[in-house]
């Protein structure tokens, strides 16, 4: 029996191993965002789940705002795209959304650029809610906004739900990248190695088929 329980303790401890040595694979993308160049697109598609998204994403709208401001200067008007916000929780009102974000996006966030989803409450949801709308607002390519650590995923799952409801929606990606969910940083935090640990089992999962 002690043998036994020895032995199911070294498998147990080599498959963890093997976990945490493979789930940094979820940190290995790239965004198609580069930071300098705004990418036209109808919507800035913001995963609400995560501390810091809505602030990005709120950041990320204002340059769409102030870039159609000095192109209707130079009388060359541009579409200013929805900020959509995703999975914000069935409690959740604008008040409470406003107070992520700077107060000068707050300000010239108008209603008729403003989209509040939420009825979603996981990642499979945020996809299925967000491709009804694509499909009522005849969206063609958006900005997906999440963490770094959620983006490989949420990218796959838009992916496959869009396929599957036979839309064609292009998706440029924004991550949110902030400590301790980082390539080279996540394994010196327990929160980190809890996080991402199971964001890479969604992902395998899903990846399967799931």
């Amino acid at each position: 029996m002690i043998r036994f329980l020895s032995a199911l303790t070294l498998v147990m401890v080599g498959a963890l191993s093997v976990i945490l040595f493979a789930a940094g694979e979820i940190y290995e993308y790239q965004d198609s965002f580069d930071g300098a160049h705004l990418p036209s697109v109808d919507a800035v598609v913001c995963l609400a789940g995560g501390r810091g998204r809505l602030a990005m994403a709120g950041d990320l709208w204002y340059r769409y705002w102030e870039r159609a401001q000095q192109a209707a200067l130079a009388k060359a008007p541009m579409e200013i795209p929805i900020l959509y916000l995703s999975g914000t929780g069935h409690q959740s009102n604008w008040a409470l959304l406003a107070k992520q974000m700077r107060r000068g996006v707050v300000e010239v966030l108008a209603p008729k650029y403003l989209m509040i989803e939420d009825e979603s409450e996981n990642t499979e949801e945020n996809a299925a809610w967000f491709s009804k709308n694509a499909r009522k607002n005849q969206w063609k390519k958006i900005l997906l906004v999440t963490s770094s650590y959620h983006m490989k995923r949420a990218k796959l799952v838009f992916e496959r739900t869009l396929a599957q409801d036979g839309l064609s929606v292009q998706i440029e990606t924004a991550s949110l990248f902030q400590e301790p969910f980082e390539p080279g940083e996540w394994l010196l935090s327990l929160h980190g190695v809890r996080v991402t640990v199971n964001e890479y089992l969604k992902w395998l999962w899903y990846r399967a088929g799931h």
